[in-house]
């Protein structure tokens, strides 16, 4: 009796160990694109399933399964310079991204870009800032470099009618 309850302690444990093995194994694809721009997108699918996407190289294949974003940098060249934003979320609509067996997942993300303002008050106070949104929703952050240096702070003149600046200064990062 003893015997026989091992092989069927071994079997059942076998049959886990295989299925879990193909469930596993199963794979799926996806493709970045980013609007003309350069994308590395690193995904987390598990405990130990990282990978990274960029959108330079096709379909990459993954677990197929629910994947988690963790960081996206998107890099541009233009006249010249290199231009490079970064965000690890918000992620709006890639908060989830659901990976199918067999099956590609576009994901548009990047540019075109939108800028939002957003404005705080505090009594006698005002904080104007942005949000830089991308095409799923993802927010990323303002300070964007150029040549690997990143920007100094955009400034701000305030003009009336004829020219003449009323008030003028730098916005600061923070």
């Amino acid at each position: 009796m003893k015997r026989t309850d091992i092989w069927i302690s071994v079997g059942i444990i076998a049959v886990a160990l295989a299925a879990f093995y193909f469930y596993t194994q199963r794979k799926g694809y996806i493709k970045v694109d980013a609007g003309g721009a350069i994308a590395s997108l690193q995904l987390r699918s598990g405990w130990l399933s990282k990978a990274t996407i960029s959108s330079d190289s096709g379909a990459v294949a993954v677990p197929a399964r629910a994947c988690r974003p963790e960081q996206l940098r998107i890099t541009k060249k233009e006249n010249g310079s290199t231009w490079q934003l970064d965000t690890t979320g918000p992620w709006a609509d890639l908060a989830q991204i659901k990976v199918k067996s067999r099956q590609t997942t576009l994901l548009r993300l990047g540019p075109p870009f939108l800028i939002r303002p957003t404005i705080q008050r505090s009594s006698s106070n005002v904080s104007i800032g942005l949000s830089i949104i991308g095409q799923a929703g993802e927010q990323y952050g303002v300070r964007a470099t150029k040549d690997a240096k990143q920007l100094a702070a955009p400034a701000v003149k305030i003009v009336d009618e004829s020219g003449k600046v009323l008030a003028a200064g730098k916005f600061a990062y923070g």
